[in-house]
């Protein structure tokens, strides 16, 4: 059953467009923070750190396959935030600060509302311009268990 489960996902994954994979991306984010609370107020020190670090992997993805030389200046200021909220997913990680998870939280929800306000007819070009982010380098990113 697990087997046929991964199979479907990875199938419809796959058949995401590259805003839908983006938003997709982020979604992931924010539940593994919103888990990372919910261990924190377990006292739960190791899954707590798993959920920071799942969600860690999830936004150096979104930063390491942005194109800085076609996206210009918005893909320069994304990076600098996404390098930003990274920073801040190691300070919550070591001080173990609900204000600065809240504060990441945010972040990501205000990003994820901005890619899913693009509009359905968005040019696909434009969007790969911001987000170098192709189908076949989004299945390692997605592995994190989004």
């Amino acid at each position: 059953m697990n087997q046929s489960l991964a199979s479907y996902r990875k199938n419809q994954i796959a058949g995401l467009n590259q805003k839908d994979l983006i938003v997709l991306l982020y979604s992931g984010a924010i539940k593994f923070l919103d888990q990372a609370k919910e261990e924190l107020a377990k006292s739960d020190a190791n899954a707590f750190a798993d959920r920071i670090e799942r969600a860690h992997r999830i936004v150096y993805h979104l930063y390491t396959t942005l194109d800085f030389e076609a996206g210009g200046e918005i893909a320069e200021k994304l990076g600098k935030l996404y390098a930003f909220v990274i920073n801040q997913l190691y300070i919550v990680n070591s001080t173990r600060s609900e204000a600065v998870l809240r504060d990441i939280r945010e972040i990501l929800v205000n990003l994820k509302d901005g890619w899913q306000n693009l509009g359905t007819d968005i040019d696909q070009e434009s969007v790969s311009a911001v987000d170098n982010n192709r189908t076949e380098n989004a299945a390692p990113a997605l592995s994190v268990q989004v």
